[in-house]
Formats: structure tokens, sequence, C-alpha cells
């Protein structure tokens, strides 16, 4: 008996997926005999640190001055306080400054940090770094954290510092300088180290 080209590739072709089907059904069921096991690690997750700083102004401005005379003085105590997650460092800057008469050269501006030795009383304050002292334009020219003044490094959890702003009217201040004004807002901020 002679058997054909055509019939014996055609039985090649049909030999072929039946023993890949084949294989595979003997390999699927051998998988099945192993031995396996797993383990796990549940509960994964990542959570943020936090900075929060606060301050006892209680939304008013530190200085809201009239009718300033050469050698008129003054001084404010306010108090910061931080609430961090990791170690940070506070900074005073200042931002929103006016002065279209040039009145800050002239205004002398001294800023210290320390604490109050008695809660509440700003006449108990006790220096513990001086922060600036020069003028007010001084001060003005520290407009963001990288320019800022005073790098405080409050622990973390929650601490407070108490900053002294006392001002003068330079006795030096010229006659040009009447009815002038100079604002600006004083801007602490804390970074993470």
């Amino acid at each position: 008996m002679h058997i054909s080209a055509d019939r014996s590739r055609r039985t090649a072709w049909i030999a072929l997926p039946l023993a890949l089907v084949a294989s595979g059904v003997i390999v699927g069921t051998s998988s099945y005999a192993a031995f396996s096991d797993t383990t796990d690690n549940a509960g994964n997750a990542w959570r943020t640190g936090a900075v929060a700083l606060s301050d006892d102004d209680q939304g008013a401005a530190l200085f809201d001055v009239d009718d300033l005379v050469p050698g008129d003085a003054g001084s404010k105590v306010i108090t910061v306080t931080a609430k961090t997650s990791k170690p940070s460092t506070v900074k005073l800057w200042t931002k929103d400054a006016a002065d279209p008469d040039g009145l800050a050269a002239h205004l002398g501006l001294t800023v210290e940090r320390g604490r109050l030795a008695t809660p509440g009383d700003a006449d108990s304050f006790v220096t513990e770094d001086v922060v600036s002292d020069g003028t007010l334009a001084d001060l003005q020219d520290a407009g963001s954290f990288g320019d800022g003044l005073g790098a405080w490094t409050p622990a973390p959890g929650e601490q407070s510092a108490a900053y002294r702003f006392s001002y003068e009217l330079l006795a030096s201040t010229p006659n040009t300088a009447q009815d002038s004004e100079t604002t600006t807002t004083f801007v602490w901020e804390a970074q993470n180290d």
C-alpha cells in the first residue's frame, strides 16, 4: 500500500495539534500534584508628616502706630507656636511691603526671639537670640524663607517661642519723612529639615 505525499502531510498536521493538546494535559495535571505555600505582609501604608504654625495675635496687627515723631519708640511681643512631626526650621521674613516715601529706612527695628518667664506677661520677656537689629528696611530685604532670619529649630511636637519687636523712629529722620507711611507683613515659615 502506497501512501500519497498529500495524505502523509495531512496526517502530520493533524498529529501535531493532538500531540500539543496531550502534552498540555499531562503538564497541567502534573502541576496540580506539586506542594505549594504562600506568605504575605498585609497592611502597608504611608502617611505624611505635618508642620503647623500659629501665633497669638488674635487676628490683629502687631503695630498700628500714628503720629510718630523722631525719638518715639515702643515694643510688642508675639508668641509663635510650632506643631511639627519632624525636626523643622522656622525663619522670619516679610511680604507685602509698601514704603513709597522711604520711611522704613528711618524706623529702627530690633527683633529678638526668646520666652516669657511668666506666661502671658510681655514684661517678663527673656532674650535668647537677636533675630534682626537694624531698620525695618533691612528686615524687608528678607522676602522669602531662603532670605529668612533667626533660624529657630523647635523639637518635634508642640513648642512656642516669643518674639519681641522694638521700634524707634530715628532721631536722624529728615523733615521729608513727615506725613509718610510704611507697612509690611511679618511671616514665620517652618520647613522640615
